[in-house]
């Protein structure tokens, strides 16, 4: 398995120093909301739960225990010889929450989401802009014909520039 390194990253994606951290793209939090309705996965569809955003207070969210989803500010465009996985900050996992993630597949465009978990008793706050992941590339034996075709395509990025 081989990693593309933090330089790879700036090289390939023309990314700022800023942008990286030590194994790969730094990922901030852009948004949170919180779930309002059951979600369905069946065989032939899905509906996926209802949620509404939920009310920063001068810029942080203040988070009871339960569970999430969020979305990231960065835009990312996977290439066809990768995948990339999103790692929880080990700041966020010592102060009780977690980050879930499904791959990112070859292909993928868009400003993705996860399923932000707090199992702090107390809760968390979390400023938004603040690094809660990194996103790890890892590359392919060689590019697949097999990229991401799903309804998740370009999700998020109504004229914003992709990374």
């Amino acid at each position: 398995m081989v990693v593309l390194s933090p330089e790879t990253l700036i090289e390939i994606f023309k990314l700022n120093v800023d942008d990286v951290d030590c194994g790969g793209m730094r990922l901030r939090l852009d948004k949170v909301f919180a779930f309002r309705g059951q979600g369905s996965i069946r065989i032939n569809s899905k509906r996926v739960a209802e949620v509404e955003e939920v009310e920063e207070k001068d810029g942080v969210y203040h988070l009871e225990p339960g569970a999430y989803k969020i979305r990231y500010m960065e835009v990312v465009k996977v290439p066809s010889n990768t995948i990339a996985l999103a790692i929880p900050r080990s700041t966020l996992l010592r102060s009780g929450a977690t980050i879930y993630t499904a791959i990112w597949d070859p292909g993928y465009e868009g400003r993705g989401e996860g399923l932000l978990t707090v199992f702090n008793y107390h809760g968390i706050e979390i400023e938004r802009g603040a690094q809660i992941a990194q996103l790890l590339f890892i590359k392919l034996d060689r590019a697949t014909k097999f990229t991401y075709r799903g309804s998740y395509q370009g999700e998020n990025i109504a004229s914003t520039s992709i990374v």
